[in-house]
């Protein structure tokens, strides 16, 4: 059932509570601006803030011991960090760190526990939104390891496009390297072909999607299969 809402911070779980639930968590939620590269949390250590983002795009990734990473799942406007809460756990397993800078919403984790006890639809969302993140964290290990690097990054970079709601993206190959698992010389011939198709515009550190339906003919079925997911999650 949708709730009443009166509440517009431009996060949509934020937007999803009911006025009493809302009144409840408004008063702790304090307006941040989220840089690039700025780190949330770190992997296995214990959360201090929760995030809400309603532009900035979150990525979590994971490292193995000698240091190379990978993203395992991204987080946009429908969603939060922090949501291992809902587990009782104070930490999580990867680190998350902003990848696309914007603005969003932070609370102490102590306080957001709290509320998420006595707050029935807060709750119900955070765990609708935690199946969505446990549906991506499965469908990209499939995808990193069976599709090739023109269709990862093809769904990557629409899945990111649809949680910032923009198609201008500030993002360096390097970067986009590590998204999708894969090398920088890899990442730019990709990004070269879908420039040359009338795709995408890449130049230094920003990318453009100029054509979405062709895109998402180029991208693998994960994307359309996270799309379904997660347009299912918007409509409650």
């Amino acid at each position: 059932m949708k709730s009443d809402r009166t509440q517009h911070s431009g996060n949509f779980i934020l937007d999803s509570l009911p006025p009493e639930e809302y009144k409840l968590i408004h008063p702790h939620l304090q307006p941040v601006k989220l840089r690039q590269n700025d780190v949330l949390c770190r992997a296995r250590e214990s959360i201090a803030e929760v995030y809400f983002p309603t532009t900035a795009l979150l990525s979590w990734v994971h490292s193995t011991a000698e240091g190379q990473t990978v993203e395992v799942g991204m987080t946009g406007f429908e969603g939060m960090m922090g949501m291992t809460f809902l587990f009782d756990r104070d930490s999580a397993p990867w680190e998350v760190k902003v990848l696309l800078a914007g603005e969003g919403f932070k609370l102490n984790s102590r306080v957001f526990v709290s509320i998420l006890r006595e707050s029935v639809v807060l709750r119900r969302k955070v765990t609708e939104f935690a199946y969505l993140k446990l549906m991506q964290l499965t469908q990209s290990a499939l995808c990193n390891r069976f599709h090739a690097v023109e269709q990862r990054l093809c769904r990557w970079l629409q899945a990111a496009s649809d949680r910032v709601k923009n198609d201008e993206l500030l993002l360096t190959r390097n970067i986009l390297a590590t998204m999708v698992g894969s090398t920088r010389p890899a990442v730019s011939i990709v990004t070269g072909t879908l420039q040359s198709a009338g795709l995408i515009r890449a130049v230094r550190g920003k990318i453009t999607i100029l054509n979405r339906t062709e895109m998402a003919e180029a991208a693998c079925e994960c994307y359309h299969i996270m799309k379904h997911e997660f347009d299912r999650y918007l409509l409650g």
